[in-house]
C-alpha cells in the first residue's frame, strides 16, 4: 500500500499546499491581504516556502500583470547589493561602464522580494527606507530622481525586533516593512499535510523525468511523520528527489530511504561523526572542512550560518574562498 493522491499532482505552490489548520490559516490571510498594495513581511525558517508565499500574494493581487523581482540580499556586498536595487550610471563606480536599471526601477508597478532582508547593511537600509516614504530615488550617480510605485515584500528567518535592540536593523524600515506581518509554519508544525506534499514531489519529479513513481510506502511514511524536518519543505522535496533517483521499484521504500541517507536523525549529530580534522591542519584548512560539514549536513546556507554563530554574508565570503559557492 502506498500512499497517493494523484489528483493533487498539479500544484502551483507545493509548499503551501496542504488541509492543516495552520497552512489554512496562511491560505487564508493570503487570500485577505494579497487584495491591496502593500508592504508585507514573512517571517519563517529556512525552507518553509516564503518565496512561494510572496510569489502567491503578488500573482493573486492587483500587481499581478507587473514584474515581480526577487532578491537575496545575503549573498551581495553592500555596494553591490545597492547597485543591484537603485542601479547606476555610467562611470558611477569603478567598473560602470554603461547604465543600469535597479530592481526597484524594474519592479515599478510590481512587487519586489528582499529575502534575507535581516542581512542588509545599514547604509542600504537608509536608501531603502527612502523609497518607501517617498516613493522615489536616485540611481547610483545620478542626479535626476526616479519615481517609482512598488509594493515590498520582506523575509526573514530572523528575529528583527532583536536586530533593531542590538543597533543592526533600522527600527523605521522595520515599522515600514510589516505593514502585514505574515509567519509561514514550520512542517513539524503541519505534519497533517506531509502525506499529500510528498504525493505532490513525487508527480513533479515524475513530470520532469518521465518516471512513473506512484508514492510512498506506508513503513516510510511513518517515518516521514515523526521525524522533525530540521530543512522543512525544502528538506522533504530534496529527501523525495534523492529517493526517486535511486529508486529501483515504483514506490518509494525503506531501501531507498537507505541509500538516500534518511533517517540518521540530528543532522549535525550525524555530521559530527564523519567530521575528521587532521592533526596537522591549518586553521583555514580546518575552517573549510567544517563548514563543507555542515553545508552536506543542513543544505540551506541560513542555518549553516546559523549553526556557526556568523551572519550570511560572512558565510558568503567564506564559501566563495574555499570555492564552495
Amino acid at each position: 500500500m502506498t500512499h497517493s493522491h494523484p489528483r493533487f499532482a498539479k500544484v502551483r505552490w507545493p509548499a503551501i499546499s496542504g488541509r492543516s489548520p495552520a497552512i489554512q490559516q496562511l491560505t487564508a490571510k493570503i487570500e485577505k491581504i494579497s487584495r491591496y498594495c502593500t508592504n508585507v513581511l514573512l517571517l519563517g525558517e529556512s525552507g518553509t516556502g516564503k518565496e512561494l508565499v510572496a510569489h502567491a500574494i503578488h500573482s493573486k493581487g492587483p500587481r499581478r500583470d507587473a514584474r515581480f523581482e526577487p532578491q537575496n540580499c545575503a549573498t551581495l556586498s553592500a555596494e553591490l547589493l545597492a547597485s543591484e536595487l537603485f542601479g547606476h550610471e555610467q562611470g558611477a563606480f569603478t567598473g560602470a561602464h554603461t547604465r543600469k536599471m535597479g530592481l526597484i526601477e524594474v519592479a515599478d508597478g510590481g512587487t519586489l522580494l528582499l529575502d534575507e532582508v535581516a542581512e542588509i547593511d545599514l547604509s542600504v537600509q537608509a536608501k531603502l527606507l527612502r523609497v518607501l516614504e517617498m516613493r522615489r530615488f536616485r540611481r547610483l550617480g545620478a542626479t535626476a530622481i526616479t519615481d517609482v510605485d512598488i509594493s515590498v515584500i520582506a523575509a526573514t528567518n530572523r528575529s528583527l525586533p532583536s536586530l533593531v535592540t542590538e543597533g543592526r536593523f533600522r527600527a523605521d524600515l522595520y515599522y515600514r516593512l510589516k505593514v502585514v506581518t505574515i509567519v509561514v509554519p514550520a512542517l513539524r508544525d503541519r505534519q497533517e499535510d506531509i502525506p499529500l506534499l510528498a504525493d505532490v514531489f513525487v508527480h513533479d519529479f515524475n513530470e520532469r523525468n518521465g518516471t512513473r513513481l506512484t508514492g510512498v510506502s506506508d513503513a516510510l511514511m511513518e517515518r516521514f511523520l515523526t521525524y522533525a524536518w530540521p530543512g522543512n519543505v525544502r528538506e522533504l522535496r530534496n529527501t523525495i528527489e534523492s529517493m526517486a533517483v535511486v529508486a529501483d521499484d515504483v514506490i518509494l521504500g525503506e531501501r531507498e530511504a537507505e541509500e538516500a541517507g534518511f533517517g540518521e536523525g540530528d543532522p549535525l549529530r550525524a555530521a559530527s561523526r564523519m567530521l575528521s580534522v587532521p592533526a596537522t591542519a591549518t586553521l583555514e584548512e580546518a575552517e573549510r572542512i567544517l563548514i563543507v560539514a555542515r553545508m552536506k549536513a543542513l543544505g540551506s546556507r541560513a542555518e549553516v550560518a546559523r549553526s556557526l554563530g556568523i551572519g550570511l554574508r560572512t558565510l558568503y565570503s567564506k564559501l566563495r574562498a574555499i570555492g564552495e559557492t
